[in-house]
């Protein structure tokens, strides 16, 4: 059942988008909203699980769950003491400087991949329109399904797999829609759109059902590595695409910025759910 559920939220966040008929402009004014969504994942939830993760070495899979200060030692034996002989870090984790090094991959991989692949033709406004979708897609395909790993690792733990299943249903309506969204505004074709957004919906149940096996095999330093990564994508897609395109035209400026709060604002009560 909480494989179905996860797939038909996906399906109806999806679907949202193509049942009104939206002009060029009042796609620019939804993007608003999805570009907040998708900042308020990237900052506060996929940063932060990254930071969870170099910092106090749990399973990955857990890490939406943990305390973000783990990685810090506040005991007052220490006394707050950070100087020592080595550089004035004693007591002070910096963490597994590793992992952000992915994070960094994420970003100058989606950048080079849509630069030297995707965007052939930058004085096309479509084209770049498509470039910015499935740029959106690279990301948040590889989040979609770094959460059903790690979900499907812990269906076994009642308290871990509940949190971790309330923040996947409250994320996934969301972010399909977004990412319908994003290529309606590409003009792509009402049928391969249709198909993207089941193909696409179907990630996270897949990553469910392979959870247990795939976080064996990768392990939990490539289960961390892979959400590195999406946080990077996510990252660059947010800032260098996303708002850039909301904002490429100067209408409704005010209520494009509303929405952009709103969006964010969604994310914060979404990991509320997810960390209540």
């Amino acid at each position: 059942m909480d494989i179905l559920g996860i797939l038909l939220i996906a399906l109806l966040g999806g679907a949202v988008p193509l049942l009104a008929k939206w002009g060029e402009r009042g796609l620019h004014t939804a993007l608003a909203l999805s570009t907040g969504i998708f900042l308020g994942a990237v900052f506060l939830h996929l940063l932060p699980t990254v930071s969870v993760m170099s910092l106090s070495g749990e399973d990955p899979t857990t890490a939406a769950v943990v305390d973000p200060h783990a990685g810090h030692d506040h005991s007052a034996d220490d006394g707050h003491e950070h100087a020592d002989d080595a550089g004035g870090h004693a007591g002070h984790n910096h963490g597994d400087m590793w992992l952000w090094l992915f994070v960094l991959i994420g970003v100058l991989g989606v950048y080079l991949v849509e630069a030297l692949v995707l965007r052939t033709h930058d004085h096309d406004e479509l084209h770049r329109h498509k470039s910015v979708g499935w740029a959106a897609l690279m990301g948040i395909s590889v989040h979609a399904l770094t959460a059903g790993i790690s979900y499907g690792a812990t269906r076994d733990h009642a308290l871990i797999s509940s949190a971790m299943l309330v923040a996947i249903l409250a994320h996934k309506g969301f972010e399909a829609f977004s990412l319908t969204t994003v290529f309606q505004l590409a003009e792509v074709a009402h049928k391969k759109l249709v198909f993207l957004v089941v193909a696409f919906s179907l990630i996270t149940p897949v990553g469910v059902l392979m959870g247990e096996g795939i976080s064996s095999l990768l392990g939990t330093a490539g289960t961390a590595i892979l959400t590195a990564l999406a946080a990077g994508t996510f990252l660059y897609v947010c800032l260098c695409e996303l708002l850039v395109e909301v904002f490429h035209h100067r209408e409704d400026g005010g209520k494009k910025i509303l929405l952009l709060a709103v969006g964010v604002g969604l994310t914060v009560i979404f990991e509320g759910f997810g960390h209540g």
